[in-house]
């Protein structure tokens, strides 16, 4: 099997599945790889722990049609198989889209399958009509017919029965409402009270004093009141019971601080977002990085099918500080077979330990007074509950099997005699690792995820910094960048839609002006130039002006487009050697030009800076709390008449002079989660059609901007991302309705003014001009500009890069000490690099 026509194949192309995924492939391959793809999306395997005697009266009977001849067998496939599996598969289809969000490409079997098995019934159906001509044929076919499709609901019913389906659907805010009040309580008094909340508080205790807690599952807030008097700050806590959060709201004992909110744990992150003002958290960057110190999960996990446990998992870690611990505890697997007067649970003593998973098992927990609650355990085993956490990024710092204490069978022998030596819970303390990279893998990882080394600047650099930054482009770079640029627009091909590696070619004739052979396959003298600009980019300078782009070759003045044409896509091949071009917001390159709006203004909305005229104060570009760039970088094509001169400013430097002078309460405001105005992707001249005014509408657009908070210093030892532009802070404000804060505005007034002082760059590029700049360590700026009528107006180009991720896959991030380089000579690169440039000014 898996051999198509090409009717079928194209139909393939059209959805967008690979001629290659399908062709050739083994059926049950392709069904092998649709069920590794929903187990990876519910991040749960039953694969290695479906019972044996699932299928097996199914297997009986298709035993017995086969016995029967070729009336049970055309039974068995035409109406047990090929006339039902198309609208079997198509609410399969359906099921996974709405709920998996799976691809065509994903779903190829189901597709393929939809298709190809309607075809195979008319045709089957034909063969019936041929073979069934006499009444008893036909009485035989419906009796086959009826035993097989009985076989199916059979197996179906064995299906539903080990997954549990239905228990899964049972309300567990009704089991907790209806007995909320017996839970509440101020003192122990459940049996898990003595044996398995003890532990989890030995876990916590260290973490927290003065933490901001998240109590996932919190019941009636007995966890939450007992942290707040072991000394957190704040604590959160969440739990799908309306009758249990209003128990844990009108506690008389419940702490100014504590907050509880009603949501199922499976969303912990959307309902945080939904109710963010109940429970006096700040949404933005900080949000999303981590708001929590601590996390605790008291017998949550017990009540959840394995796959929504995974989704917590991953919204604990996401809501979590890196760092910051998280401590559950669970019933013990050995629990599900041992049912005593203290605390089991109802199960069937002939199901295996794996043949348990996540079917649900109803139980009881006693309390000291003698009463007892009822409890539930959707089972899992002690590998579910350890891959959980790991394969959400955790990693496991303890694990503790909980029993009886011996101080407790002393002071009550008759309560807890009955379950004495039994392991009744287990406590599972993870961390989310401290580094990012220890977390996610490289090809997954966010440029927000990477925060990156502070550069800071010598004096001595400092006072020479315009030759410190000038490269000139070696001949073998600008050869290879008109060879590629002059072929690319000679076959009509714009930037926008150029592939490097398939509209570029060169011919064993091919030689540029040295007599070299040009390989722009390789691109070898570009890679190792954009390879050295990087490195400055990241380790060194922080900016770079690239000189020496030969304009005249490219059309020069006289030909002003071929001109623009060809710099763009010499430009393009510079910016994407040096990183990976961010073409996310507005396309690979943006065309900086006047649009005579003056963007610095209250008035327009959805207007980028750069299209207008007038001075633009001190930034960082990009104003997306989910999105920022590493590296900003303009082309000159052609320059105004008059002004337009750009600055940089260090605010690496900056920082660490304002942390020295400034009292902590203006540092805070320079450090804190604040709101910024939202742009929209696109030309950036205002708001254009009927989407852009719908999400730009003032209470939905003000609700964006509440959640497009973060700090403009974002400081961590000695990595640091720098993210300002007060205007979008001003107008983000005012579109929320809030006044601008009179700390943050003196704040701001300083910052301003110690980054004018810290100014060292100050010029206008010329024609052919290259400058790229650290987004993240430097503030540029620049000055108002005018055009005259007779000269071509002021256009620039601009290109946002991402390298982090670039220079981590080639090993250029040195995460510590001195590089060979600096252990050789003794000197960091900078200072390196600064008595070089002292010695060619001599």
């Amino acid at each position: 099997m898996g051999f198509y026509d090409e009717k079928t194949l194209q139909e393939c192309d059209a959805m967008g599945i690979p001629r290659k995924s399908v062709d050739s492939v083994p059926h049950h391959q392709l069904f092998l790889e649709l069920v590794k793809t929903i187990e990876r999306k519910v991040k749960c395997s039953y694969f290695d722990y479906i019972p044996e005697d699932l299928n097996e009266e199914m297997v009986q009977i298709q035993n017995e049609l086969t016995k029967k001849g070729k009336i049970g067998l055309l039974a068995s496939l035409y109406f047990g198989s090929e006339l039902i599996v198309p609208y079997i598969y198509s609410s399969l289809l359906v099921g996974l889209r709405l709920c998996l969000n799976i691809t065509h490409e994903e779903s190829r079997f189901l597709l393929l399958h939809v298709s190809m098995d309607s075809d195979h019934a008319e045709n089957i159906r034909d063969i019936i009509v041929t073979h069934c001509k006499t009444a008893e044929d036909r009485i035989e076919l419906v009796k086959c017919t009826e035993k097989v499709l009985n076989g199916r609901v059979a197996f179906y019913d064995r299906l539903v029965s080990f997954n549990n389906l239905q228990s899964l659907n049972v309300n567990v805010s009704k089991l907790y409402d209806n007995q909320a009040t017996k839970w509440s309580r101020e003192k122990p008094s459940l049996l898990s009270d003595f044996t398995g909340r003890p532990i989890v508080y030995d876990l916590i205790r260290e973490h927290v004093e003065g933490a901001c807690v998240i109590d996932v599952g919190c019941g009636e807030g007995f966890v939450s009141r007992t942290m707040t008097k072991m000394g957190a700050k704040k604590v959160v806590g969440i739990d799908v019971s309306p009758g249990m959060i209003n128990c844990a709201k009108v506690h008389p004992n419940k702490g100014v601080n504590e907050f509880f909110l009603v949501g199922d744990a499976s969303g912990l992150k959307q309902n945080l977002i939904d109710q963010w003002s109940s429970c006096n958290i700040m949404l933005g960057e900080n949000f999303d990085v981590g708001t929590f110190d601590l996390g605790v999960a008291v017998f949550l996990f017990n009540y959840m099918s394995i796959s929504s446990m995974n989704k917590t998992f991953e919204d604990v870690h996401s809501v979590l500080k890196p760092g910051g611990h998280f401590v559950f505890s669970v019933p013990h697997p050995f629990m599900a077979s041992h049912n005593t007067s203290a605390f089991g649970f109802n199960s069937n003593n002939d199901s295996t330990y794996f043949a348990l998973r996540d079917k649900c098992l109803e139980g009881h927990i006693a309390r000291i007074d003698g009463d007892k609650l009822n409890v539930r355990m959707h089972f899992k085993t002690i590998e579910d509950y350890i891959n959980a956490a790991t394969s959400n990024g955790f990693e496991i710092i303890s694990f503790t099997e909980a029993r009886v204490r011996a101080e407790d069978m002393v002071n009550n022998i008759s309560f807890f005699s009955a379950i004495n030596g039994h392991p009744l819970h287990i406590v599972i303390k993870v961390r989310k690792p401290v580094s990012a990279f220890s977390a996610l893998s490289l090809s997954s990882m966010n440029t927000l995820d990477i925060l990156p080394k502070k550069l800071n600047w010598p004096r001595t650099l400092t006072n020479n910094i315009e030759n410190s930054l000038v490269m000139w482009l070696p001949p073998a770079v600008n050869d290879e960048l008109i060879f590629a640029s002059l072929q690319v627009y000679e076959k009509g091909i714009t930037v926008d839609n150029l592939n490097i590696g398939n509209d570029i070619t060169a011919q064993p004739s091919d030689r540029c002006k040295s007599g070299e052979r040009v390989m722009p396959e390789t691109f070898s003298a570009i890679k190792a130039f954009a390879t050295n600009v990087r490195n400055r980019l990241l380790h060194e300078t922080g900016a770079v002006v690239i000189k020496g782009l030969d304009m005249s070759a490219l059309g020069g003045a006289g030909q002003l487009d071929k001109m623009t044409a060809c710099s763009k896509i010499a430009y393009f091949l510079i910016c994407e050697h040096i990183g990976k071009v961010d073409a996310t917001a507005r396309g690979r390159l943006f065309d900086v030009k006047s649009a005579n709006i003056d963007a610095m203004s209250k008035m327009p909305d959805n207007v980028l800076v750069s299209v207008s005229d007038s001075d633009v104060g001190w930034h960082t570009d990009g104003a997306s709390k989910d999105r920022t760039y590493d590296v900003v970088s303009l082309l000159c094509i052609s320059p105004a008449a008059e002004g337009g001169k750009i600055k940089l400013s260090n605010a690496c430097d900056v920082y660490d002079e304002l942390n020295r002078a400034l009292p902590k309460f203006l540092m805070y405001e320079l450090t804190r989660v604040i709101p910024r105005d939202i742009l929209e992707n696109g030309g950036g001249k205002g708001i254009v059609g009927a989407a852009d005014a719908l999400s730009r509408s003032a209470d939905i657009l003000a609700m964006r901007i509440r959640y497009n908070s973060y700090p403009i210093y974002r400081v961590e030892g000695d990595r640091m991302r720098f993210r300002y532009m007060r205007h979008w802070i001003e107008t983000g404000h005012e579109k929320t309705f809030w006044k601008v804060p009179t700390f943050l505005r003196i704040a701001m007034d300083i910052l301003d003014d110690h980054l004018d002082e810290a100014c060292c760059f100050h010029q206008a590029l010329e024609r052919g001009d290259m400058i790229f700049a650290n987004n993240a360590m430097l503030a540029h700026a620049r000055d108002q500009f005018k055009n005259e009528p007779d000269a071509p107006p002021r256009h620039k180009v601009r290109a946002w890069i991402q390298v982090q991720k670039v220079a981590i896959a080639n090993k250029t991030e040195i995460e510590g000490g001195l590089d060979p380089f600096e252990k050789k000579s003794g000197l960091s690169r900078v200072e390196s690099l600064t008595n070089m440039v002292l010695n060619e000014s001599r």
